[in-house]
């Protein structure tokens, strides 16, 4: 068999078949009112809604995956209270507002009748119910209820079942949806996999480390035999390995590595140090035999341990320079102070970092660039060089400096390749991005899970320290990409089309 094939055999994110194995299905209220017209929401499968329900419609165990995936046959009103009298392994997960008054309510067997919940007093407030004993496998949520001065009992409940058949071998967790890097790779692993004849659900931990644990247990409990993860943060997230490996599950570490802890089998990465020199190589080349330029230096997240690889790379390429007097650090004291020291330790990197850091965000990234150059003097602007962590950052931190009118021309870098920051290349707003070609990375992510599954193991060709042991990997390589090679890297490469850009040459 072709290892394309294999890969798309072996391979699944909750794959979804035609006949809706592993089919994540919630029913979610958006309204607790008067008995008779008890409930009101949506049921979703496959991250798709189907229908809206309301009224005192009430869905048996037998007629949620029906009604989910759009059957003709309708829930029947009980009570007007979303009842849920059993839970069936035909539901991967069931949300459901209760009223604690009903004694059929039950999930996995137990009653809820006996369970403590918020009293509502008010109107439009989240509150938090307070459960003193909440069923096995259950999540207490928040609810607002959107109706005026009602005074009701309830709970929201959230429980994760076991899938009845077609157990997911692979499972895969992202860590937000607020940045277009990691709506790429959503993109390419869902194309890449129904290229093969599948659907594919994807988790996403929204920047929240306890979400990010409750996914990777929602995937262990699916019974899946390796996990593909990108840390939200590194370090916290060495739990949810560890969960995962004591469930025998394999770990693979996706582009973020997780730090402090052993529970890491494999790194799936590009090469991050790289990144960070192609910046600093195309900033010294801009500077050229002139000195006294200014720079500004800003980071990623502190908890991200990319964001230290790729400052690593960036000073391999800058300090020699800082030191020579070609750049000026404007905007960190602590780059000044370290600056004629050609390697740095984590501990002196953090401190830099704890200086200008975006945290990954562009609205951060905005803030700071416009205090660091609300202080600076005219003398400390001018021509500027700006190391800029990645693309999203790079366009505010670019706006900022293109609105100070002390500002007359800057260099800024960034990573990514996401479609705005090609078109401020080509519009000359943004200097160059990093192209880390999220296909080849996600082919590698697939490649590796694939010799797990099949008892084989990933190819290697160097080991990174994640604070507990060396993980091995294969990083991918990059590609810089500035107004003079755009086209070639980006279109030419089959990576977005040419319709995408306005003005491209």
């Amino acid at each position: 068999m072709k290892r394309s094939y294999l890969v798309a055999a072996l391979f699944a994110v909750f794959i979804l078949n035609s006949n809706l194995q592993g089919a994540l299905i919630t029913i979610d209220t958006a309204r607790v009112g008067n008995p008779g017209n008890a409930a009101s929401g949506t049921v979703t499968a496959s991250g798709e809604t189907f229908t809206n329900w309301s009224g005192g419609e009430s869905l048996t165990p037998a007629l949620q995956l029906q009604y989910a995936i759009g059957g003709a046959t309708s829930p029947t009103a009980t009570n007007g209270v979303p009842s849920v009298t059993t839970v069936t392994s035909n539901t991967l997960s069931i949300t459901a507002v209760v009223r604690t008054n009903d004694p059929t309510l039950t999930v996995n067997g137990q009653s809820l009748i006996d369970l403590t919940v918020g009293l509502w007093t008010t109107n439009n407030v989240t509150m938090t119910p307070e459960v003193t004993a909440a069923p096995e496998g259950c999540q207490v949520q928040t609810f607002s209820n959107p109706r005026e001065a009602e005074t009701k009992k309830f709970l929201r409940l959230q429980t994760a079942l076991p899938v009845a058949s077609g157990k997911v071998p692979v499972g895969i967790v992202l860590p937000t949806k607020d940045e277009p890097r990691w709506i790429q790779d959503q993109t390419r692993f869902t194309e890449a996999l129904k290229a093969a004849g599948y659907d594919v659900q994807i988790l996403f931990s929204e920047g929240d480390s306890a979400k990010e644990k409750a996914n990777v247990e929602a995937l262990i409990s699916q019974g899946i035999e390796v996990l593909i993860i990108c840390p939200h943060d590194g370090t916290a997230a060495a739990a949810a390995a560890e969960s995962a490996r004591d469930a025998g599950v394999k770990v693979i570490s996706y582009d973020r590595l997780i730090r402090d802890t052993d529970a890491v089998d494999y790194y799936v990465t590009f090469d991050s140090v790289a990144v960070g020199e192609a910046w600093g190589q195309f900033l010294a080349e801009k500077a050229g035999a002139a000195k006294g330029n200014n720079l500004y230096l800003y980071t990623g997240a502190a908890s991200d341990n990319n964001a230290f690889l790729f400052f690593e790379g960036a000073w391999n390429k800058l300090q020699p320079k800082i030191a020579d007097g070609t750049f000026v650090v404007q905007n960190s004291s602590e780059a000044v102070a370290l600056q004629a020291k050609a390697k740095l330790t984590r501990e002196e990197m953090a401190k830099i970092i704890g200086q200008v850091t975006t945290n990954w965000d562009s609205s951060v990234a905005k803030n700071l660039a416009e205090a660091n150059l609300s202080t600076a003097s005219t003398a400390d602007k001018g021509t500027v060089f700006v190391v800029a962590p990645n693309d999203g950052t790079a366009r505010s931190i670019a706006d900022a400096f293109a609105a100070d009118e002390d500002v007359t021309a800057y260099y800024i870098t960034g990573q990514d390749a996401e479609k705005a920051s090609v078109q401020y290349i080509i519009d000359n707003k943004q200097s160059m991005t990093v192209l880390k070609d999220v296909r080849t990375l996600v082919n590698d992510a697939i490649a590796a899970a694939v010799a797990y599954l099949t008892g084989d193991v990933p190819d290697r060709t160097t080991t990174y320290y994640n604070g507990k042991i060396d993980i091995p990997a294969k990083p991918s390589s990059i590609v810089t990409v500035t107004k003079d090679n755009v086209r070639a890297a980006i279109v030419d490469s089959g990576y977005y089309p040419a319709s995408d850009f306005p003005n491209l040459q």
